[in-house]
């Protein structure tokens, strides 16, 4: 009867004990517990503990496992001691090697900066006599070692508008970030510890919008995901030029201009710039007439739904209009005696546009005068009846065309 009511007793005390325990279970974990029950639970009674690890020293076992240290939860050791034969009243001290200190079979610890740390054990009587003495090490990740992602891309090269560039600006107030993973969200990855990274984009004929993804991670294996919509405009495989044809540069000059170009897409707009003041025409191909004599630089423009996709240019000379050049010739008799006769024979040819480079005459007995002369003589002899001749003049000019005039003399009998 006498064991029963012992056995009552204990319950009563157990209750009590468990009782002070619940009430302050919000109590911080730096401060130094002196009552005999177990610690309050540290971090909220939905901790989740893993990694238990069972040591025995002589004649003490000591337990421990701690909960995850990545947001939003916080890295709590929680320990468990436990030793045969201990008298009643008997009491577990715990020292755990950052200052702090816990009574009870049963305690938990968070552990403020990362470290190896030692934990002593002392059981003692109730009156504070040593029975065991045990130690156990713990590597502690420390509290706020979760990284922080955030980055940013940027264009190096407006020439270049799918080779873009990120950096990563993730911070981890506890530790180190020791990994960047890069989602790039067109079926590649890349993987770095530096926080810069470089990245082409595939060449797609259409604009693109990629949700990019940063993952990092820090030494303490906790990571933290950012991303961000990247936009890559329509990129084209093209190259090329265009075809140019002259036609009727003597009389009426005009060109056909013909892309050549290859990789264009369905639906694209040339537009053309040909230097001389007159406007951008649209077309493929496109006729063009110069007025004036030039070395014009002219530009092809490629766009497709209002955006330029390419831009190429090639040098064209033209003579422009009204080139050719008019042969005219003036001839009279300088002298005449009874036996001979001369004339002289005088180019009066002109050009509207440009400049004359060559006068040609093709005279009489097989005689040809192509010496830049504007002004010729010759001598004939009469003969017994009348004689006609030709006197041809032809004219060239800067542009290479030429005309031709006729002039028939008659030199009369002696």
């Amino acid at each position: 009867m006498k064991t029963k009511h012992i056995f009552v007793s204990l319950c009563v005390f157990t209750f009590i004990v468990i009782s002070g325990c619940k009430k302050e279970a919000d109590k911080p974990a730096n401060l130094t517990q002196t009552t005999e029950d177990n610690s309050p639970p540290i971090g909220g009674a939905t901790a989740v503990f893993k990694d238990t690890v069972s040591v025995k020293d002589g004649q003490v076992t000591i337990t421990y496992a701690k909960s995850d240290a990545c947001f939003p939860s916080n890295e709590i050791f929680s320990f468990t001691a436990s030793a045969a034969g201990l008298p009643a009243g008997a009491k577990f001290v715990w020292e755990f090697g950052d200052g702090k200190s816990l009574t009870g079979t049963t305690v938990r610890n968070m552990y403020r900066n990362p470290a190896t740390y030692t934990i002593i054990l002392q059981i003692k009587t109730a009156a504070d006599a040593l029975i065991h003495k045990a130690s156990v090490s713990v590597k502690a990740l420390g509290q706020q070692v979760t990284p922080t992602a955030i980055f940013s891309s940027a264009l190096p090269d407006i020439n270049f508008l799918n080779n873009m560039t990120f950096t990563s600006r993730s911070t981890v107030p506890t530790g180190t970030i020791v990994d960047h993973f890069w989602d790039w969200a067109d079926g590649t990855t890349s993987n770095s510890s530096n926080s810069f990274m470089p990245k082409n984009f595939p060449k797609v004929p259409e604009d693109k919008t990629y949700p990019v993804r940063l993952v990092v991670s820090a030494n303490s294996g906790c990571k933290d995901t950012a991303s961000i919509n990247v936009f890559v405009p329509a990129s084209y495989n093209i190259s090329g030029n265009f075809n140019i044809e002259q036609f009727d540069a003597c009389t009426n000059e005009y060109f056909i201009f013909t892309p050549n170009a290859t990789g264009v897409p369905a639906g694209a707009v040339y537009s053309w710039d040909f230097a001389d003041a007159t406007g951008v025409v649209t077309g493929n191909p496109v006729k063009k007439q110069f007025t004036y004599q030039n070395d014009y630089d002219v530009k092809m423009t490629i766009t497709l739904r209002g955006k330029i996709i390419y831009q190429t240019h090639r040098p064209v000379r033209a003579f422009g209009q009204n080139i050719k050049p008019k042969a005219l010739m003036l001839k009279n008799v300088v002298s005449s005696t009874p036996t001979k006769v001369i004339w002289a024979f005088y180019s009066q040819s002109n050009i509207p546009h440009g400049y004359l480079t060559g006068y040609r005459w093709e005279m009489p007995f097989n005689r040809v005068d192509d010496n830049f002369n504007t002004i010729v003589e010759q001598e004939y002899t009469r003969e017994a009846t009348p004689v006609n001749h030709t006197i041809r003049l032809i004219v060239t000019s800067n542009t290479g065309c030429k005309d031709t005039t006729v002039a028939n003399i008659t030199i009369p009998a002696k």
